[in-house]
């Protein structure tokens, strides 16, 4: 992208990101975990000293969390261990990981406190907040600063596992004493509205009359995220302070005696002071370093669900401040806004790819839509085209226009899907626009007007609204196949509701006409823990049959054997378990990026982003089949012919020039030969011919005889 390769292409993209760092591996360096609370998906990343590299291979052996997660070291081991929300309040898992595997225990769930009567309650923190959980007052053990459940009073849990040595204990390290009524001295309610000088002791009576003194106190603010740190090296530790209704970071300074005795007595709207925080949605901040020189430094990200508004721009939500000062007394300056975020594909959230040969060169490039970018002309979505300067067995995607067709500047469209599907029948690929107006969810096609084999060309301005189903409704995710081989393409809608439903097309190759058979394809029914199923249906095993694949808005995968008729049900097949943590709203495409026959995957996420799955699937074995002449192993292990199977064109890039012609399985030529150059590709039509097995025979002086099988599905 822009002259510049990422590194960490296919991280999946960031929205709302947590940062924390811990030791994935024995290097002697911690590496960085990221959580990002609009997907609950958890990224791993190494650390070479200088720069962070992708590395998913980790986020798998981390349990699944929601809505917050810190890593600290609560029991002096050495490791850090996991704190994350549960309904109840506070989860723990201990770090019992070894040198070869990240591993976790389970030591509270909840994590319990004594309360001010001397009884055991829940530790409560609200799921809208990010608690600070670190030694606030020096003694050893870790503390918890969190907010009551009206999102008004901070309370100080203290943590008296050094004071008291409780060897009877069954989670040391975790005896936790809630200390007066509020903590700090202060309360808030709106956005910056502080109030000093509280008296939070249990026997105050200030905190009750200034309560009762603003009778406009609800439960409805919570949303607090705090950051401690000591801001002016004065050896007290300061807050850094978050609010749902903030666009700013505010910083509470303390004047206590010591850190055990806090005392915030005043506030700053705007830290840092330079090129202050100000997020269009409830800023966060994080205290790491980032950078491998041994100083923290602060990252900022917006503690956030979802695009509140479509305010936020998420290919730009990372604020990253290098701390030039010292972690004692630290001066941020700010070095960029899209961090980790500028080394990954990220168009801000809900990519949708597609793969294709666009420019008719042979090999795959890539389409990816997405949810839009706040721009002077509102919140509009655009196609992102990348072009395959590589081979088909080793691609080099390069970005050659954010806004393809200059569909932004012309419709005013969200959450756009493309997808590129034989809709007229003529051989060749029409693009397919599925997107959200101010009217609802509409469906366009832009007719492909090259002939086949050659370069796309689509005109925006001869798109057709595609007719639609009455209960078509935003997130309903249409695939084009021909499921019952008549020769024209029906269409399959994944549901924002979560069930399949099957239009057979009963109109023309140029005037479709979609009508519904079953609203639940496949036995697939409705589902609202699986919205919005994308379907991909291709061979991913070589059994030379197709599969289904689902990818759903809750991050869950399944693959399934393609039924024989389309009232049968789904059969699930095994082979996507090792796909780790994946993320939500996932929207899928498949071909083949390596050159070994087998089709991979390509995942868009909700946070912008993109996964690259590799298909390592051991080919099946075909038998039934024995043909009166043998197929060389060099045509096994580099297959010429592609797509197979086919539902009727098949494409050659032959090794060597000569002449190709089509066998049927006995040996009889069935179709005339043509003449073809070395590595330039030629198509064959199988479409009047019956669904079978076929064999390409190339002869060419100088070369002995070589045969690609192919197997023609319609």
């Amino acid at each position: 992208m822009n002259g510049q390769s990422l590194p960490n292409a296919w991280a999946g993209g960031l929205n709302a990101a947590q940062f924390t760092k811990m030791h994935l591996n024995d290097d002697g360096r911690e590496d960085l975990v990221v959580f990002d609370r609009t997907s609950n998906k958890i990224s791993t990343f190494l650390s070479d000293g200088l720069s962070w590299q992708y590395a998913p291979d980790y986020e798998a052996q981390f349990p699944s969390v929601q809505n917050w997660m810190i890593l600290v070291d609560y029991d002096g081991d050495g490791r850090k261990d996991l704190f994350t929300h549960v309904p109840q309040g506070v989860k723990v898992l201990k770090n019992v990981s070894t040198s070869e595997r990240v591993s976790w225990q389970v030591v509270a769930d909840p994590l319990l406190h004594e309360g001010l009567s001397s009884s055991k309650l829940n530790l409560y923190v609200a799921s809208t907040d990010v608690p600070a959980i670190v030694d606030f007052d020096d003694d050893g053990d870790i503390d918890i600063i969190a907010f009551d459940i009206t999102g008004n009073y901070a309370v100080y849990f203290q943590n008296l596992s050094k004071d008291r040595q409780n060897a009877a204990s069954t989670t040391p390290g975790l005896d936790f004493k809630r200390t007066g009524q509020c903590w700090g001295n202060f309360i808030k309610e709106h956005c910056n509205d502080f109030t000093f000088g509280v008296d939070c002791s249990v026997s105050g009576g200030r905190l009750a009359a200034t309560a009762k003194a603003n009778p406009r106190a609800k439960v409805l603010h919570a949303g607090n995220t705090i950051t401690v740190m000591d801001t002016d090296g004065d050896g007290k530790k300061d807050l850094l302070f978050g609010h749902v209704s903030c666009t700013n970071v505010a910083r509470l300074r303390n004047a206590g005696t010591n850190n055990e005795k806090a005392n915030f007595v005043s506030f700053d709207a705007k830290f840092p002071a330079q090129d202050a925080i100000e997020f269009k949605i409830f800023p966060a901040t994080y205290f790491e370093d980032m950078d491998g020189d041994g100083i923290k430094d602060l990252v900022a990200s917006p503690n956030t669900y979802n695009n509140e508004g479509t305010l936020m721009d998420f290919r730009a939500s990372n604020w990253f401040f290098k701390n030039v000062g010292t972690t004692e007394k630290p001066d941020f300056q700010l070095v960029q806004k899209n961090f980790l975020q500028s080394d990954m594909i990220d168009l801000g959230e809900n990519a949708a790819p597609t793969l294709a040969d666009l420019d008719g060169d042979g090999d795959m490039d890539l389409l990816v839509g997405n949810g839009g970018i706040r721009g002077d002309k509102g919140y509009r979505g655009s196609i992102w085209y990348f072009e395959n300067k590589g081979t088909s067995g080793s691609p080099v995607f390069e970005l050659i226009t954010s806004d393809y067709l200059r569909l932004s500047e012309t419709l005013q469209l969200t959450d756009i899907v493309p997808a590129l599907a034989d809709v007229d029948g003529n051989g060749s690929l029409d693009l397919v626009i599925t997107a959200t107006t101010f009217k609802g969810a509409e469906i366009r096609v832009l007719y492909n007007k090259a002939p086949r084999g050659a370069a796309a060309q689509y005109t925006l301005a001869d798109a057709k609204l595609l007719p639609v189903p009455d209960r078509f409704s935003p997130g309903d995710l249409p695939v084009f196949y021909d499921v019952d081989k008549d020769g024209k393409p029906d269409m399959l809608l994944g549901k924002a509701s979560g069930n399949i439903e099957y239009h057979r097309n009963t109109g023309t190759p140029t005037t479709p006409a979609f009508q519904v058979q079953t609203t639940e394809f496949g036995g697939i029914k409705l589902n609202l823990l699986a919205r919005s199923p994308s379907l991909v249906i291709a061979d991913f095993n070589a059994d030379q049959k197709p599969e289904l694949l689902t990818t759903t808005r809750d991050g869950k995968v399944q693959l399934y054997r393609w039924p024989d008729s389309p009232t049968q049900a789904l059969t699930p097949l095994e082979g996507v378990g090792g796909i780790p943590m994946p993320g939500g709203g996932l929207i899928s495409t498949a071909a083949d990026l390596d050159g070994d026959q087998l089709p991979d995957v390509v995942m868009g996420t909700m946070t912008g982003g993109l996964r690259y799955i590799k298909n390592t699937t051991e080919k099946a074995v075909i038998t039934g089949i024995i043909p009166v002449f043998g197929i060389s192993e060099e045509d096994i292990i580099h297959p010429w012919a592609y797509p197979n199977p086919t539902e009727r064109y098949i494409n050659i890039r032959p090794p060597f020039g000569g002449v190709a012609e089509v066998l049927s399985a006995g040996g009889q030529r069935i179709l005339p030969g043509q003449s073809v150059q070395a590595e330039a590709q030629t198509t064959f039509d199988l479409g009047s011919l019956p669904d079978g097995i076929y064999f390409i025979r190339l002869t060419g002086d100088g070369h002995p005889a070589r045969l690609q099988k192919v197997v023609l599905w319609k």
